[in-house]
């Protein structure tokens, strides 16, 4: 899969700009605060729909514009693709080959890509919630029917916290009202635990090479699934029945907290090296080399999936690496597919072989 050109209006700093990038390397260049990060947040941004530092999509409109767009061209082996997403105070629009897409999820994951970035860190050392937006992004790379699975379980998680919140404002008891939402929740998350088990399984071995090439170590790696309920099953049948009994259990938690206490929203990722567990006990070079490791199993793990080589993208993430560590991260992340590289740093060794270089300046991208 290859972008090969991407346009942008009013997203971000840049007010209209195109780029035609190479199917090979693409290494950004310039200094802090010029618009690099924001080229890379496009391309994100037209495979998730959604912006991995902006929590709301008005924010990436330039200030003082109404409206934004993000346009990519991508060939999927001999297919020819664009998908267009327009977006504002009246809402968004997706388009795909110039047809209005009747629901974004629909379009969500056509464009495959991998985001390396400094922030990842926290997906090794932070809490729970960065390692479930890791898993979910996974599953919104694999397709519009694996993106639509964690869309409507957000809804009703959604919906059934609304109701947690204020079923005492009807004057019925909570029982009376929270059975449906009850079963809604267990139909939507079973599914979505256990294809986020079957995601990490099919990584760990990946995670576990990556860390070898990259870190020069032989150090055992071990990444677990923890549901935040008892789950012993392997069919989606048992896991329902499982997560309505832990459901039933919780409700006197739930009661009192007004909020959803089990299920997907609260699982976690348990990561080891060795036999520490590497959230409280690995260095920092250990849990930035790990967090890397998982982005490139995450790439393997969509390719081997849906057949399609996602592009790279890599955003300033080498600025903290000795170069061993950067040479590793390039050969494992960059081979075979397309990359784009930011760095505030002279192209040097990232432009070795590289198909184009850009330079961005006041939000302005020009090719060197």
């Amino acid at each position: 899969m290859i972008l090969t050109g991407l346009e942008l209006f009013n997203f971000r700093n840049y007010q209209r700009q195109q780029v035609e990038f190479s199917p090979d390397r693409n290494v950004v260049t310039g200094s802090n605060a010029q618009g690099k990060s924001n080229l890379l947040e496009a391309v994100y941004f037209l495979s998730h729909f959604k912006s991995r530092r902006a929590p709301r999509m008005r924010d990436l409109v330039l200030v003082g514009e109404e409206r934004a767009s993000v346009r990519g061209v991508i060939m999927d082996g001999e297919v020819r693709l664009t998908v267009q997403i327009s977006f504002g105070r009246q809402g968004k629009s997706v388009e795909v080959n110039g047809q209005r897409a009747g629901s974004a999820s629909r379009a969500r994951g056509i464009l495959k890509c991998v985001m390396f970035s400094p922030e990842d860190l926290y997906m090794v050392k932070g809490d729970p919630g960065r390692r479930r937006d890791f898993l979910d992004e996974t599953m919104e790379g694999l397709g519009p029917g694996a993106a639509k699975k964690v869309t409507d379980y957000r809804h009703v998680l959604k919906q059934r916290n609304a109701v947690l919140r204020t079923w005492e404002e009807h004057g019925t008891r909570l029982g009376a009202v929270i059975g449906p939402w009850n079963e809604a929740l267990v139909k939507a998350g079973a599914p979505i635990l256990l294809e986020r088990a079957r995601m990490l399984g099919e990584m760990r071995k990946d995670v576990e090479v990556a860390y070898r090439a990259v870190a020069g170590e032989e150090k055992k790696v071990s990444i677990e699934y923890v549901s935040s309920f008892e789950q012993t099953e392997r069919e989606v049948s048992g896991v329902e029945e499982m997560m309505r009994r832990a459901l039933e259990k919780s409700g006197r938690d739930e009661k009192r907290l007004r909020n959803t206490v089990i299920g997907p929203h609260r699982d976690d990722v348990e990561i080891r090296l060795g036999e520490r567990e590497t959230r409280f006990s690995a260095s920092q070079g250990e849990q930035r080399t790990l967090s890397f490791c998982m982005r490139i199993a995450q790439g393997k793990y969509l390719e081997t999936t849906t057949g399609k080589v996602p592009i790279m993208l890599l955003d300033d993430v080498f600025s903290e690496l000795d170069s061993d560590r950067r040479a590793g991260v390039l050969e494992v992340a960059g081979a075979g597919s397309q990359a784009i590289v930011t760095t505030t740093e002279p192209p040097g060794a990232l432009a070795g072989g590289a198909g184009r270089v850009f330079r961005v300046e006041r939000g302005k991208v020009t090719v060197v």
